[in-house]
């Protein structure tokens, strides 16, 4: 009977130990590494497109962009932002030494040096929002979304926009600046934050680098704070993507 008693138990166990493996779901992308703590501002920012030291002193100055598929160093980038009760303010100050606008009405933004901003709903990209400024403070934005089964972008609407979003630049001696102003209320509308505190976001934050060559085609470098790992030059995917907290 004892044996009996034995021999349930360890079938049990068994049964038990095979339920849990069966139950594990393995991510379907990595967890996010990269981290840039968006710090709280008493006085925010004046969104002029000038890049005033004292209206940012308060901002994490991040400069980690590189190159990921050219052999060359990158030029100087470096981002800012800040937070208020009532708006995200970012900053880009770009070193560009043939800064690039386009002229085209069709396609000016897209021929231009910009900067760029992905905010995502999720981790696997079901919906994400883009948002691309070039020095004249122009804005190319989008809805998208992302095919993890087939590895590619999904859909990409361009009549989307941003709403309530402010966008000032200005040419400097040695490039240009960038800046903006965002409602945290757009943040919640699109279902952006990652927790209930409303403090983290799911990010990305790349820069066109674009240089006129004599025969009148651009020669286009790309530019990110994470390395996505794609052989060809890619924004468009879950591992671009970093994680910008609020902090105060």
């Amino acid at each position: 009977m004892n044996k009996l008693i034995i021999i349930a138990a360890a079938v049990t166990a068994s049964m038990t130990s095979y339920h849990v493996v069966a139950e594990t779901v393995t991510p379907t992308v990595e967890p996010v590494a990269a981290v840039y703590n968006i710090n709280y501002a008493k006085v925010a920012p004046v969104i002029d497109g000038v890049a005033h030291d004292n209206e940012w002193k308060s901002a994490q100055a991040l400069t980690d962009f590189t190159f990921p598929w050219r052999d060359t160093p990158a030029p100087a980038t470096e981002f800012k932002a800040v937070w208020n009760a009532d708006s995200l303010y970012f900053q880009y100050t770009v070193t560009d030494v043939n800064v690039a606008i386009g002229t085209d009405p069709e396609r000016a933004i897209l021929d231009s040096d910009r900067v760029e901003i992905f905010l995502a709903k999720d981790a696997n990209l079901s919906r994400y929002y883009t948002m691309e400024i070039d020095p004249k403070a122009r804005v190319f934005s989008a809805e998208a979304s992302y095919d993890m089964a087939n590895k590619k972008r999904a859909s990409l609407d361009s009549n989307w926009i941003w709403k309530g979003l402010e966008t000032k630049a200005s040419l400097t001696n040695n490039g240009y600046v960038v800046e903006g102003k965002l409602p945290l209320q757009t943040l919640t509308d699109l279902s952006l934050w990652q927790d209930k505190q409303q403090s983290q976001l799911l990010c990305a934050l790349m820069r066109a680098e674009f240089t006129q060559q004599a025969d009148g085609k651009l020669d286009m470098g790309w530019m990110t704070w994470v390395d996505p790992k794609t052989p060809a030059p890619n924004f468009h995917n879950p591992q671009t993507f970093g994680s910008c907290r609020l902090v105060k």
